[in-house]
Protein backbone atom coordinates (compact mmCIF):
# COMPACT_ATOMS: atom_id res chain seq x y z
CA UNK A 1 0.00 0.00 0.00
CA UNK A 2 1.31 3.63 -0.81
CA UNK A 3 0.41 6.69 0.94
CA UNK A 4 0.22 10.12 0.89
CA UNK A 5 0.84 13.18 3.27
CA UNK A 6 -2.06 15.84 2.82
CA UNK A 7 -1.36 19.25 4.47
CA UNK A 8 -2.95 19.21 7.79
CA UNK A 9 -1.44 15.94 8.39
CA UNK A 10 2.18 17.72 7.76
CA UNK A 11 0.34 20.43 10.02
CA UNK A 12 -0.40 18.26 12.89
CA UNK A 13 2.96 16.27 12.62
CA UNK A 14 5.35 19.42 12.67
CA UNK A 15 3.59 21.07 15.47
CA UNK A 16 3.61 17.74 17.51
CA UNK A 17 7.24 16.95 17.02
CA UNK A 18 7.90 20.85 17.54
CA UNK A 19 6.43 20.61 21.21
CA UNK A 20 8.77 17.67 21.84
CA UNK A 21 6.16 14.86 22.43
CA UNK A 22 6.87 12.61 19.38
CA UNK A 23 10.12 11.62 17.91
CA UNK A 24 10.05 11.48 13.78
CA UNK A 25 12.60 8.14 14.40
CA UNK A 26 8.91 6.52 15.88
CA UNK A 27 6.94 8.56 12.74
CA UNK A 28 9.37 7.08 10.13
CA UNK A 29 9.29 3.46 11.75
CA UNK A 30 5.61 3.33 11.76
CA UNK A 31 5.41 4.31 8.10
CA UNK A 32 8.22 1.93 7.07
CA UNK A 33 6.19 -0.97 8.77
CA UNK A 34 2.73 0.32 7.34
CA UNK A 35 4.24 0.48 3.98
CA UNK A 36 5.37 -2.91 4.20
CA UNK A 37 2.28 -4.97 5.99
CA UNK A 38 -0.65 -2.32 7.13
CA UNK A 39 -1.97 -5.34 9.17
CA UNK A 40 1.11 -5.54 11.01
CA UNK A 41 -0.08 -6.19 15.06
CA UNK A 42 2.26 -3.16 16.18
CA UNK A 43 0.18 -0.76 14.87
CA UNK A 44 -3.19 -1.51 15.91
CA UNK A 45 -4.92 -1.20 12.92
CA UNK A 46 -8.68 -0.32 13.26
CA UNK A 47 -11.47 0.85 10.97
CA UNK A 48 -13.40 3.62 12.01
CA UNK A 49 -16.86 3.83 11.75
CA UNK A 50 -18.00 7.18 9.87
CA UNK A 51 -20.62 8.47 8.12
CA UNK A 52 -19.20 10.87 5.79
CA UNK A 53 -15.68 8.63 5.52
CA UNK A 54 -16.54 5.30 4.84
CA UNK A 55 -12.85 4.62 4.36
CA UNK A 56 -11.46 6.68 7.71
CA UNK A 57 -9.06 4.09 9.20
CA UNK A 58 -6.29 4.76 12.32
CA UNK A 59 -2.76 3.13 13.32
CA UNK A 60 -0.95 3.57 16.16
CA UNK A 61 2.37 5.30 16.39
CA UNK A 62 4.77 2.93 18.05
CA UNK A 63 6.12 3.19 21.31
CA UNK A 64 3.92 6.77 21.40
CA UNK A 65 0.19 7.27 22.32
CA UNK A 66 -0.17 9.19 19.07
CA UNK A 67 -2.21 7.68 16.18
CA UNK A 68 -2.60 8.67 12.67
CA UNK A 69 -5.96 8.99 10.96
CA UNK A 70 -5.93 8.33 6.93
CA UNK A 71 -8.59 7.23 4.36
CA UNK A 72 -7.66 4.48 1.92
CA UNK A 73 -8.73 5.25 -1.83
CA UNK A 74 -7.83 2.75 -4.47
CA UNK A 75 -4.73 1.23 -2.52
CA UNK A 76 -3.81 4.51 -1.26
CA UNK A 77 -3.73 5.57 1.95
CA UNK A 78 -4.08 9.77 2.21
CA UNK A 79 -2.65 10.27 5.83
CA UNK A 80 -4.90 13.08 7.22
CA UNK A 81 -3.32 13.90 10.90
CA UNK A 82 -1.74 12.75 13.69
CA UNK A 83 -3.66 13.04 17.11
CA UNK A 84 -3.56 12.27 20.75
CA UNK A 85 -6.11 10.48 22.53
CA UNK A 86 -8.24 13.09 23.01
CA UNK A 87 -7.95 14.97 19.90
CA UNK A 88 -8.27 11.10 18.16
CA UNK A 89 -11.80 11.20 20.29
CA UNK A 90 -13.04 14.91 19.10
CA UNK A 91 -11.92 14.12 15.22
CA UNK A 92 -14.09 11.14 15.57
CA UNK A 93 -17.41 12.15 17.76
CA UNK A 94 -19.43 13.44 15.20
CA UNK A 95 -17.86 11.79 12.17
Amino acid sequence: MEYTYTTSFKRTVKKIIDRGSLKSLHLDKTLEIFLSNHLDNRLHFKKIVCKSDKNRHSIRIINTSYRIIFTILDSTAYLICVCDHDDYDRRNRNC
